[in-house]
């Protein structure tokens, strides 16, 4: 389980304690646990995937308290000057679910999806040969 300074230390850019206070940071942490659960046994690197998952929603949060309905940080796909205009891209897969899509708004969820699919492989089926 990761601590407010843990993640500052992973990601120096959320160093300032003005802007990304300790509470703040734990609240995001606290909510990681209903999206990983608190099982850190069932995944490959915990700390890590919840690093970038709260990373991720310190983006999020933070976009949305500054005006943007969207929260998106992904790629400009175009951008207009007089009328102040910006679209983002959102990078997409075609195993995407709509969840997915969420993550895919800035690097540090595509980071998460990347660590949580390593962690929990999709429905396998045998093929078993017939007999005879």
């Amino acid at each position: 389980m990761n601590t407010p300074d843990d993640i500052r230390i992973r990601f120096p850019e959320f160093i300032d304690p003005v802007e990304y206070p300790d509470a703040r940071i734990q609240l995001f942490i606290d909510d990681t646990v209903c999206v990983m659960g608190s099982n850190e046994a069932r995944w490959a690197c915990y700390d890590v995937a919840q690093a970038y998952l709260v990373a991720h929603l310190l983006t999020v949060g933070t976009a949305t308290e500054a005006g943007s309905s969207s929260g998106s940080s992904g790629p400009i796909q175009s951008k207009t000057a007089g009328g102040v205009s910006v679209t983002r891209a959102t990078v997409t897969s075609i195993n995407q679910s709509q969840e997915d899509g969420f993550y895919s708004t800035t690097s540090y969820g595509q980071q998460f999806l990347i660590y949580r699919n390593r962690s929990f492989v999709g429905v396998r089926v045998a093929n078993w040969p017939k007999n005879g």
